[in-house]
């Protein structure tokens, strides 16, 4: 039998951070029957976990950044033994970022072991997983948006200019001096590497509906790198992912249109699947 669920159409969990977009409100609205944009349970869980998400990425072969992860346990039976490590692996600068938390919220940068134990104390307090990346040199913040399920499509990418030393979360909703570029200032071969590696990104999690993929570009040796998947980006009509969108000709208006129709889509493709053998 079809569980009728809540008597709505279509949800947009449009909610940040864990218990929004980290699988549990997917998961919810799956059990409710609802449909919904974006992201499934798996895919939303994976993105959300840096450290998984690299995992992933990795298995495709997508370049990441120099990285180490640091375990709770392993934090709490040595700490001194893990600075050592972080230094013998990376060195310095580093950032450190807690593994399940969205908008740069407890990602300190490090220069020498003061700074590193200090970062490592403050993203203590919002994960029991961090992970540690070396600082790539002369970044350029590059995002592109996707759209689609089976057949995910890249917008033009933007560049993100912060104007501070990087894009932390004051530089994400406070300061005003942040600055988009669209289209990013790149040649043809690296728009189109940058697209498909956003494509890429986007399958090797097995997303669907949207995500907007964050790359950093090394000014120094010109290598691009996957930083992360936001399933669930910001989603006014001024944030990143609908301004990328709105420069590669798809107005806001019909990107809405688009993105629910997607959500039927994978929502009638569910219903097909069976959960018990006597269905």
């Amino acid at each position: 039998a079809v569980v009728r669920g809540l008597s709505l159409d279509v949800v947009f969990p449009i909610v940040h951070g864990p218990f929004g977009e980290d699988g549990t409100l997917q998961g919810l609205l799956e059990l409710a029957n609802v449909p919904y944009v974006g992201a499934g349970v798996l895919s939303s869980a994976l993105a959300m976990d840096k450290v998984m998400a690299k995992v992933h990425f990795a298995a495709r072969g997508l370049p990441l950044v120099d990285h180490t992860v640091v375990p709770g346990p392993e934090w709490d039976h040595d700490p001194d033994r893990v600075i050592r490590r972080i230094e013998q692996q990376l060195g310095y600068p580093i950032f450190v970022n807690p593994a399940n938390l969205g908008s740069s919220i407890g990602v300190s940068r490090a220069t020498d072991n003061d700074t590193l134990r200090s970062a490592l104390a403050t993203a203590w307090k919002f994960d029991d997983k961090l992970l540690v990346e070396a600082a790539v040199k002369q970044p350029r913040e590059i995002e592109c948006s996707i759209l689609g399920n089976d057949k995910p499509e890249a917008s033009v990418p933007g560049e993100v200019i912060p104007s501070g030393a990087f894009y932390d979360y004051n530089a994400k909703y406070i300061d005003d001096q942040t600055q988009l570029v669209i289209p990013a200032n790149l040649t043809a071969e690296r728009t189109t590497e940058v697209q498909t590696m956003a494509v890429a990104a986007f399958q090797s999690l097995d997303c669907n509906g949207m995500a907007r993929i964050d790359f950093l570009l090394d000014g120094s040796s010109d290598q691009l790198y996957v930083n992360e998947v936001n399933t669930l980006p910001g989603f006014t009509t001024i944030s990143h992912y609908a301004k990328l969108w709105e420069v590669s000709g798809l107005p806001y208006p019909a990107l809405l249109d688009r993105l629910i129709d997607l959500a039927f889509a994978q929502h009638r493709r569910r219903q097909r699947i069976h959960t018990s053998s006597t269905q």
